[in-house]
């Protein structure tokens, strides 16, 4: 008899342990909670250390770079910036972009239109003319570290070493195919002895086609 017992409590125990983990999934009020949510399990299972996914400030980031050493990957854009949402939508929301902008960068986002003061290497940038009406004025800092030969476009995705050396910006949309093997080939420091040529010939992706 008490062994019956005690296997009705284990069952019991399994099952409420299968409840509270689909709970806060069931709870999701709209389909992207849900995925988010689940997209955060699959991480935590994984690997149990890695912190949720999340974007800093460039100023949270510069503090935490002096902490952590890593590399910083900032996304410039603007809040009218069609293509800027369109990474946010369907690249970054990527399981494997996060994961690889996690083990590798520093995530920050920078809107080049915001009044914050920003003091980089030695230097203090502002928007001299900020507003809060969109595509009026520029922040000093977005064209000093997002400009290209084309000038400056948004989004542009600026990669960082550990040292706030310039690797390379890279402006436009990429689909997560796209932004894959870059952000590998400089997060794993293969820029350093590898040109691109040969390492995308041989890059294997982990995004499933």
């Amino acid at each position: 008899m008490q062994k019956k017992y005690v296997y009705i409590l284990v069952f019991v125990a399994l099952v409420a342990g299968a409840i509270a983990a689909v709970k806060p999934v069931l709870n999701a009020n709209t389909p992207a909670e849900k995925s988010q949510l689940i997209d955060n399990e699959l991480v935590a299972d994984q690997d149990s250390t890695l912190t949720p996914f999340k974007w800093y400030t460039v100023n949270e980031a510069l503090t935490l770079q002096a902490q952590t050493g890593k590399k910083m990957f900032i996304d410039v854009y603007t809040t009218w910036c069609g293509p800027c949402k369109m990474l946010d939508a369907n690249t970054f929301s990527n399981t494997e972009i996060k994961k690889l902008l996690s083990e590798y960068y520093i995530p920050t986002k920078f809107n080049a239109e915001s009044g914050d003061t920003i003091i980089f290497k030695g230097q203090t940038f502002i928007n001299k003319n900020y507003t809060t009406v969109p595509r009026k004025s520029t922040h000093d800092f977005a064209i000093y570290i997002a400009s290209t030969q084309q000038g400056l476009g948004y989004p542009t995705m600026v990669f960082l070493d550990e040292q706030q050396n310039l690797i390379q910006p890279i402006s436009g949309y990429l689909v997560p195919e796209r932004l894959e093997p870059i952000l590998a080939y400089f997060g794993s420091n293969a820029y350093k002895d590898t040109d691109w040529d040969t390492y995308y010939k041989n890059f294997k992706s982990n995004i499933s086609q």
